[in-house]
């Protein structure tokens, strides 16, 4: 719990200092926006209340610029006595349950728990799961305003969204395809899009990860209100990234319009136009879908009234680029585990052998989910230590484990 107290504690410094990174304080300036935060109190994770002063929040600032979301994290804990009756366990569920609808209440919730034996009336009250959703802030992160918009500079706001692909049938099976796809606000260019058999966390990072590879860095993503896309390591790659992470109001398909619009313009021109029957890999639905979306960014659109491509051309020299190397130490996954007393570590149900100095100690690990080979040790400062491997049970068979070269001596055991 602790790994997680300390990341929630960075997000929510990064959610204060995000609007100034990105140049998004609205109506006022920089001043004004930090004596404004600065007057509000907040609700930390551990349930404290507390003011920041404006010399605190630019320290924030200097940190982030500095090292990153790393130097957002709080040095040592410091609970201050605060109430520990939800497990860590019962505090995901609840999260879990309040994120997937928004607008449900907490006694909602609560009565949930009670029914499902979760919670038991006698240890754990309703006010303090009210207190624990209050300290979610989930609203603030929903999009409410259905008024019709648009960014006037690219990479302002990316909007993402799923749509159910076309049914491919290859070497005679029949697959369910998803396709997801990153969408430009200001100039409704494609930064990037992809297909998949599976619409999991992996495949939305896979197509966002290309997109920033190829555009640059967006100072918002829209997403859907879906579970795939709410996840603690999207909450950070964004935050590393220094993007801010929006989320559109449940069952409102209004506040995702353009993407949504996109989708149907994808189904009738390429999806209900293409033979299932014509691919021999997923690799080459991909290949006729990518060949879709570059003549759709070359097209003259209707709604701005020149090519997606060449609007957002206009403004390169306002696109932030990051190097490959930096993007791919971005989207590593973070986890934190407890080292064995064998020196190993299980990493996405694998073992991965550590140097022994570690044994006992809880290490910061990141790794790349598509390539098992490259996972890492990372400090608290957000610097790569060491890599670390798979463990080889049949070569660690073959260790020599003690040092006495002459043996055992039987001799004094023998009849006398």
């Amino acid at each position: 719990m602790e790994d997680k107290y300390i990341k929630e504690i960075a997000l929510f410094r990064f959610s204060l200092i995000a609007p100034i990174l990105n140049d998004t304080v609205q109506n006022k300036t920089v001043k004004e926006y930090l004596q404004e935060i600065s007057a509000k109190k907040y609700r930390l994770p551990d349930g404290e209340e507390k003011e920041f002063t404006p010399s605190t929040i630019k320290e924030w600032l200097r940190l982030y610029k500095l090292k990153g979301i790393d130097g957002l994290y709080p040095k040592i804990r410091n609970d201050k006595g605060a109430s520990r009756k939800l497990s860590g366990n019962l505090k995901e569920i609840i999260s879990d349950l309040k994120k997937s609808n928004p607008k449900r209440s907490a006694k909602s919730i609560y009565a949930e728990l009670i029914v499902n034996n979760k919670i038991k009336l006698s240890e754990i009250s309703l006010s303090t799961v009210q207190r624990f959703i209050k300290n979610l802030n989930i609203e603030n992160c929903i999009c409410k305003d259905r008024r019709a918009f648009e960014f006037p500079y690219p990479n302002d706001c990316w909007q993402s969204d799923i749509s159910v692909g076309p049914y491919v049938i290859i070497d005679g099976q029949k697959y369910k395809t998803y396709v997801i796809a990153f969408l430009d606000d200001c100039t409704r260019l494609i930064v990037s899009c992809g297909l998949f058999i599976v619409d999991n966390l992996l495949s939305v990072l896979t197509v966002f990860k290309d997109a920033v590879s190829k555009r640059g860095v967006p100072k918002k993503v829209f997403f859907d209100n879906g579970k795939v896309f709410r996840s603690g390591q999207m909450e950070m790659i964004c935050a590393s990234l220094g993007c801010t992470l929006c989320f559109a109001e449940p069952y409102s398909p209004q506040s995702k319009g353009k993407i949504e619009r996109w989708f149907q313009t994808l189904q009738k021109q390429w999806q209900f136009l293409i033979d299932p029957n014509s691919f021999n890999s997923i690799d080459e639905v991909n290949a006729s879908l990518n060949n879709y979306v570059e003549k759709y960014n070359f097209t003259e659109h209707s709604g701005i009234q020149v090519k997606p491509i060449e609007k957002f051309m206009k403004n390169i020299d306002n696109v932030k680029l990051i190097s490959k190397d930096e993007l791919n130490n971005i989207f590593l996954y973070r986890i934190q585990r407890k080292v064995k007393n064998d020196s190993t570590v299980s990493v996405d149900k694998q073992l991965f052998e550590v140097s022994s100095k570690y044994i006992g100690a809880h290490v910061n690990i990141r790794y790349d989910p598509t390539d098992m080979d490259k996972v890492f040790i990372f400090s608290e400062k957000g610097e790569r230590l060491e890599e670390i491997h798979r463990v080889n049970k049949i070569d660690n068979s073959k260790i020599r484990r003690g040092t006495n070269k002459d043996g055992i001596n039987f001799s004094s055991f023998s009849e006398k």
